[in-house]
């Protein structure tokens, strides 16, 4: 009797580790796909945000033809760094230096 316990007690040792391996291997193989997912939910989100508001994108497409793309790539750049300065700044401001 004691022999059958210390042979189930084996094989619930085994089985254990094997679930172990077996998912770990999941995690890792899933990891890449999750990252995927994201990023495609990403796109269908902003998709969904474009198509939800077509008076604005046709604003922004007129106005990037009356304009002109070198104009607006000038102003985006200019935005970008004035963004860049106020994080940077606010961040400053809210926690000071030690």
């Amino acid at each position: 009797m004691i022999g059958v316990v210390h042979v189930l007690e084996q094989r619930r040792i085994a089985l254990q580790e094997r679930s172990r391996v077996q998912r770990a291997l999941i995690a890792d193989s899933t990891a890449a796909l999750a990252a995927r997912g994201m990023l495609l939910d990403r796109a269908v989100a902003v998709a969904r945000g474009i198509a939800a508001r077509p008076l604005i994108v046709g604003s922004i497409v007129a106005v990037a033809a009356i304009v002109g793309p070198r104009r607006i790539l000038g102003w985006a750049t200019r935005a970008a760094a004035f963004y860049g300065l106020t994080r940077r700044l606010a961040a400053a401001l809210r926690d000071p230096p030690r």
